[in-house]
């Protein structure tokens, strides 16, 4: 018989239901046992805390107040492809970001064309588009 850790009842599980999800896509049966689980989710949380405590560490050495990901990329220095898994998401957040702001000033470009002081997205939701036909100037009579 295996040892088990007991764990206090206010202990939070964190990633129980995504490692449901990774060993049954793995093969493993859709209810795997409940302490493969949990030993699984002390191995990734012990590997994060010793990875978040040595990019700390860096983050101290340099007196910093405040983590960067510079710290990451340092603590993870010396293992390539997980270093290279942060340059990709680091990369894809930039683009993600600029797409953002070039959407944000598109639907200000939008909003001001039409005269209106309301967003895009204000107007798609009420149904209006500012074009009812009429040009949005006083008629003089």
């Amino acid at each position: 018989m295996a040892i088990t850790k007991r764990y206090p009842k206010g202990k939070q599980r964190l990633f129980t239901n995504d490692l449901k999800s990774l060993l049954f896509a793995y093969g493993d049966s859709q209810t795997p046992n409940i302490e493969t689980i949990h030993m699984l989710e002390d191995a990734v949380t012990s590997y994060l805390l010793d990875v978040i405590m040595e990019a700390n560490k860096v983050r101290r050495l340099q007196r910093r107040n405040k983590f960067q990901e510079t710290d990451l990329r340092f603590a993870l220095r010396k293992d390539p492809v997980k270093l290279g898994r942060v340059h990709d998401l680091s990369t894809l957040t930039k683009e993600i970001s600029k797409a953002n702001k070039m959407f944000d000033v598109n639907e200000r470009s939008l909003a001001g064309k039409d005269g209106n002081k309301t967003s895009f997205a204000k107007e798609k939701s009420t149904g209006k588009t500012g074009k009812s036909g009429k040009s949005g100037k006083k008629s003089k009579k």
